[in-house]
């Protein structure tokens, strides 16, 4: 006779426990927490009147004639573009893994659309104003250009952060402002600003830096068009004992202002 737990006659007698599922690893979606312009419910088109040249003013003589302001105006519209992902699981499953089944699949396609919207905001935010020094080495001087120009183009510093992805997070972490002297990076933030990471910002080139500083609010803006679309369909897959899950989500987003972010690229 042969009675263990783990083999032979007495493994039948011990019970499998599942107490929980496992959740992939995701990034948490950015572009919202970083205060980009959000439109919850829109249904037709958007479109935006710009400021894209500044009105300026110049001084004249008592009698003299004004000089034209120089004020240029464009415009952004939004429209949607549709996000969608599906999934087939079988009856059993639900009947035997109970309601955490249906609502971890639920929650990962989602986090998957999210994903999706995500880069794609953080993409447009990266080409709206790339500054020099992409392939090069990273230092304090190149962080310090990007907040430059957006200074320069009249973005609010109250309101800027910075975005890298991974690789950029982890060259950033031990620059210093000056050699030897100062930390570039305190309490979470590189030179007083709030930073995050995600590898939602794609990567120019495999294994370099790419890193975003801007003021989110001023530009980005994101429409969401409608709800979270979630279809269950219990018929298609009938036959085989399996249920569908359809996910559709619609959205834009656009840069609102290019001054008001900075990027670079490839840093090594």
């Amino acid at each position: 006779d042969n009675f263990q737990a783990d083999s032979g006659d007495g493994s039948a007698y011990v019970p499998v426990n599942v107490p929980g599922v496992i959740e992939a690893l995701r990034a948490p979606t950015l572009v919202e927490q970083l205060g980009a312009t959000t439109i919850h419910g829109a249904t037709g088109n958007i479109t935006f009147p710009r400021v894209s040249v500044k009105a300026e003013g110049t001084e004249a003589t008592e009698v003299a004639a004004s000089a034209n302001s120089k004020l240029e105006l464009d415009g952004i519209t939004l429209s949607p573009i549709r996000v969608a992902n599906k999934t087939v699981f079988s009856k059993q499953l639900i009947l035997q893994g109970g309601n955490q089944v249906d609502t971890l699949i639920a929650k990962e396609l989602q986090d998957g659309i999210n994903t999706t919207i995500d880069t794609a905001a953080l993409a447009k935010a990266a080409a709206a104003t790339q500054t020099a020094g992409g392939g090069a080495a990273l230092d304090a001087a190149a962080l310090f250009l990007l907040e430059k120009a957006v200074l320069s183009a009249g973005g609010d510093f109250a309101n800027c952060k910075y975005v890298m992805n991974p690789t950029g997070w982890a060259i950033s972490r031990d620059l210093p402002a000056v050699a030897s002297i100062d930390a570039l990076w305190k309490d979470g933030k590189v030179n007083g600003y709030p930073t995050f990471a995600t590898p939602n910002l794609a990567e120019g080139t495999a294994d370099h830096g790419d890193i975003i500083f801007g003021d989110w609010a001023k530009g980005l803006v994101l429409a969401y068009f409608g709800g979270l679309d979630l279809l269950v369909d219990p018929y298609s897959n009938a036959g085989t004992a399996q249920i569908a899950l359809h996910l559709n989500k619609f959205y834009d987003v656009d840069v609102r202002q290019a001054g008001a972010f900075a990027s670079i690229t490839n840093v090594d």
